[in-house]
């Protein structure tokens, strides 16, 4: 690595979910980028941006036979 140093208080709130979608940054070929957008400058990365949309998503219900269902999204 380049000798930077990293935000690590504020790093992207997903970065230790796991998700399929961030494993792209995670190789060694990448890690100055992953350093640089997962401990820092998060609000540029697009798989924040579509996560945080996920998440902001009001929850919708559906009344089924009386009974109300909670409707969630599957993903795309």
């Amino acid at each position: 690595m380049s000798g930077k140093h990293y935000n690590q208080t504020n790093p992207c709130p997903f970065i230790d979910e796991g998700y399929v979608s961030c494993s792209s940054r995670f190789t060694l070929a990448q890690l100055d980028q992953a350093c640089d957008v997962c401990l820092g400058a998060y609000h540029s990365c697009s798989v924040y941006h579509r996560l945080s949309g996920i998440q902001r998503n009001p929850s919708l219900d559906m009344t089924i036979n009386g009974q109300a269902v909670e409707l969630r999204p599957t993903g795309s």
